[in-house]
């Protein structure tokens, strides 16, 4: 699956908490992040089919390789 890079803009409370759950999942915040946005528009759209994840290799950053 082809990532593209792109840059949101959050609050501190909500970047704590995703660094939390990073740790907690050991997975990067990008993918933490991927996943909620799949969940929402699948909410939103019942015809949204999410790809499913590949497994994830916890690098030292959260960009795509």
């Amino acid at each position: 699956m082809r990532k593209e890079r792109t840059n949101i803009y959050i609050t501190e409370r909500q970047k704590k908490q995703l660094e939390k759950r990073s740790v907690e999942e050991d997975l990067p915040m990008a993918e933490i992040i991927r996943r909620a946005l799949d969940t929402y528009l699948a909410w939103d759209d019942p015809a949204y089919q999410p790809i499913s994840p590949t497994p994830q290799i916890r690098n030292s950053h959260s960009s795509p390789p």
